[in-house]
């Protein structure tokens, strides 16, 4: 959502969080060696994933059990040090996972994720903490091998032919998000995207425009705020995003309560990526407000943070022919931002706005029928596609 602000004061790029210390690991410490160097302000929850590694690894031996506790029977043994894949995950922790043909489920508390990337350039040391030796400094964005995790958040990893430990503060569990230009997205297409931010103003207004847009073929793309989401859970006890994904919509990440997120650091932007909000491959900044620390925050979440390259301001206007002329004027490819609270989330507002897109010889994005793109309008994924299917 784009509101108007005052002038802010960008975070300074290079203000660093300190390090955790506690519990060290290993032999005892040598002097205290050069601080890590960073080249931006990255202070970042040790468990970041709110999704499922891809794989994790083994910490002991462990057993592999039918169910999701010590209750149920031994499936097999995996050696200590084994990377295993993981596709799901109980409430209470427990992996579901798969090894030696057998599937089930092995502790969360013996396992570490396979692989943690880092988030910008990151000293290895002999140790976990920042008082050991500078092995070698992995460059940002790298993926490496993770064995073990200490109390105090530190990966064991390996890199160069070296092992030793990294900070938990400056890694992420989450791949590498996705390539996509800012202001267009995953949309590589000619046709239109509407986009709507924030909250609709009823459940009924929701439902409409969603069954409509299905109906006609249009694939908006959504991005409700987190605790828009919660209120509609504890009052009408209905998921937004599910209904909204069930039409061939899109819906991505808008942050928890839409603050301006610049003042935050990369751990507070990415909590605000987390919790209720969206949990997906996209988002968009509340405001558009970007600097590095927010840019950390998405790339920590995994997200790929997706602006717009038209904007209706249907929140300063508050005119729904307006509006539509402002929508209707887009170029083929562009993203379009309007608001779910406003005037442009009507039936009639998008049967106006396609209409005059169409005089012009442009299209809008379709509703998603299936990675073929025919046959009925279909559930859409959870996790954006690097092209949509428009």
């Amino acid at each position: 959502m784009r509101w108007q602000l005052g002038k802010k004061n960008l975070v300074g790029s290079s203000a660093v969080a300190c390090l955790a210390l506690g519990v060290m690991v290993g032999a005892a410490p040598l002097a205290a060696a050069a601080p890590v160097t960073v080249n931006s302000a990255i202070a970042v929850a040790a468990e970041l994933s709110i999704d499922l590694p891809a794989k994790v690894r083994t910490t002991d031996n462990l057993n592999l059990r039918s169910g999701s506790s010590t209750a149920y029977r031994v499936l097999v043994s995996i050696p200590k040090g084994t990377a295993v894949p993981v596709s799901g995950r109980a409430s209470n922790g427990w992996y579901k996972v798969s090894y030696a043909g057998h599937t089930g489920y092995v502790s969360g508390s013996y396992v570490v994720a396979a692989t943690v990337r880092t988030l910008d350039s990151l000293n290895m040391r002999s140790g976990a903490s920042a008082s050991y030796n500078i092995l070698v400094t992995i460059p940002s964005g790298t993926t490496v091998a993770a064995y073990a995790r200490a109390s105090n958040g530190w990966y064991k990893v390996s890199y160069a032919g070296r092992t030793g430990w990294v900070s938990g503060s400056y890694v992420t569990t989450y791949p590498k998000p996705p390539s996509a230009p800012q202001s267009t997205g995953p949309n590589r297409t000619g046709r239109v995207v509407l986009t709507f931010d924030d909250c609709p103003s009823s459940l009924s207004s929701f439902k409409s425009v969603i069954a409509y847009a299905a109906t006609n073929n249009f694939g908006l793309v959504l991005a409700p705020t987190g605790n828009c989401l919660n209120s509609y859970k504890s009052s009408a006890g209905v998921d937004l995003a599910a209904l909204a994904r069930a039409k061939g919509q899109w819906v991505i990440n808008h942050s928890i309560s839409h603050p301006d997120l610049r003042p935050l650091s990369c751990l507070q932007v990415g909590a605000q990526l987390g919790g209720s909000g969206v949990h997906t491959n996209f988002g968009r900044p509340p405001y558009g407000a970007i600097d590095s620390s927010v840019r950390c925050g998405y790339d920590s979440r995994g997200m790929k943070i997706w602006t717009w390259s038209r904007d209706t301001r249907d929140w300063e206007v508050k005119s729904k022919s307006i509006t539509v002329a402002r929508a209707a004027a887009a170029n083929p490819g562009d993203t379009v931002l309007m608001h779910m609270q406003w005037y442009g989330f009507s039936a009639d507002a998008l049967k106006q706005i396609k209409a005059k897109l169409a005089q012009r010889g442009v299209n809008v994005c379709r509703a998603y029928h299936g990675t073929d793109g025919v046959g009925a309008v279909v559930r859409t994924p959870v996790k954006l596609p690097s092209s949509l299917p428009c």
